[in-house]
């Protein structure tokens, strides 16, 4: 059964480990309309300042545990935080230096991952989630380069979806780094293309969305493009690549950038046509399983379209409701 948190991550924003303002951008993540954040130990970390990030880390989660202490800031505005990891001896390692103040944390992103290496995570997850009253979530990146040969994608995919399952009720989503695929390939949208516009890389996607959006949440890969002075183009690019992930079945988007997250949200907002339609679908309960639109034009089966009906539900909860003037779409 999916967590219905995993419809609310929304926007993820990362920030590097090392900055020594984390504690106060998450305090103002409410602001920012930000609802979860993911706090980088990985790429964003230098080899040989890996520690310094752990420990600085440790500093910002004393500032934020004294923030809500002193009244500052309220436990119940916190976004959804997470830390990226490197390793599962790492993941064991961050949640015994935060100690106490990992309640803050609601979990851990596991970069990288293939068939071949969730298995170290979920053990080490599934090890330290027995002496938890609260369990980590985790949020494994699909982004391995051993998942991009099409001869053995689909047999990979598959074997790391079965994994997945074994520990469903802790996968708040499945991300997707469309960076690390391109990288392997040496290719890389430009501002004027989304990464729909790369055929090999939309292919893989497609195939990702396959295997997991039945029984996951899967997320969007990152827009690398954000605010520069008075060229939006990344705007458009952006609303345009989510139209992208939509259709492929994605919720949420990773985030680089504060300007980004606002935009996101509003392309994430579901219209008043599909909202009033999804509630007649789930409220339809006669003999007669046929019926026609709110608005006319657009024909819904109960029976294929509910899945539809609860997603749609789900993500207007989230993100709101926008007007639309459509007749049938």
């Amino acid at each position: 059964m999916i967590n219905p948190d995993s419809y609310k991550v929304g926007p993820l924003l990362y920030m590097p480990a090392l900055r020594n303002d984390i504690a106060e951008k998450i305090s103002d993540a409410e602001a920012l309309g930000l609802t979860s954040t993911a706090l980088c130990l990985e790429d964003t970390i230098r080899d040989d300042m890996v520690e310094n990030a752990e420990y600085n880390l440790k500093e910002q989660f004393y500032v934020l545990d004294d923030m809500v202490r002193s009244g500052r800031l309220s436990e119940d505005k916190l976004p959804m935080i997470f830390v990226r990891v490197r390793s599962p001896y790492q993941l064991e390692k961050m949640n015994t230096i935060l100690g106490d103040n990992s309640r803050y944390l609601y979990g851990f992103i596991l970069p990288k991952i293939d068939d071949e290496n969730i298995g170290g995570y979920l053990d080490t997850l599934n090890k330290i989630n027995k002496f938890r009253s609260k369990k980590y979530c985790i949020m494994p990146i699909i982004e391995n380069p051993s998942l991009i040969r099409p001869d053995t994608r689909h047999a990979k995919l598959r074997s790391l979806y079965e994994q997945l399952m074994t520990v469903q009720d802790t996968v708040l989503n499945v991300r997707i780094g469309g960076n690390d695929f391109c990288n392997t390939l040496a290719l890389r949208a430009d501002i004027n293309h989304t990464i729909y516009d790369i055929p090999p890389i939309a292919a893989l996607l497609s195939d990702i969305s396959a295997v997991f959006a039945g029984d996951f949440i899967v997320s969007a890969p990152v827009w690398n493009y954000f605010e520069n002075g008075t060229d939006d183009r990344w705007k458009k690019g952006l609303i345009k690549e989510i139209t992208g992930d939509k259709a492929m079945g994605f919720v949420g988007k990773t985030v680089i950038h504060p300007c980004q997250v606002t935009v996101a949200r509003e392309a994430m907002k579901i219209s008043r046509t599909d909202y009033e339609d999804a509630r007649l679908v789930l409220e339809q309960s006669g003999e007669v399983q046929v019926l026609k639109s709110i608005n006319g034009g657009r024909m819904y089966e109960n029976k294929v379209h509910s899945k539809w009906a609860e997603k749609t539900i789900a993500l207007a909860e989230a993100y709101g409701i926008y007007e639309d003037q459509e007749t049938y779409a």
